[in-house]
């Protein structure tokens, strides 16, 4: 019979500190709802809270960049207006 060897730990690698997911959040949607979230996550072969978390992290930056672009817009109005 053969020994299998062991190669130390088994399972996930361990994740950076930076990258670990700490918070978490409790969302309550009507069924009409969650059910309209899991197809879409199922589309895109997500679960619901992967797809959810991602989807609101690219709105979160499109809102911030589009923030940044409307003070930019000031800021040269007025500029220009003095």
């Amino acid at each position: 019979m053969t020994k299998l060897k062991k190669t130390g730990r088994m399972g996930r690698p361990p994740v950076a500190d930076a990258a670990k997911r700490k918070k978490s959040m409790h969302v309550l949607t009507t069924e009409a709802e969650y059910e309209e979230l899991q197809g879409a996550a199922a589309d895109a072969g997500m679960s619901v809270s992967s797809w959810v978390r991602i989807v609101a992290i690219e709105r979160a930056r499109a809102n911030a960049v589009e923030k940044a672009r409307q003070e930019r817009r000031r800021r040269r109005e007025e500029h220009g207006a003095t």
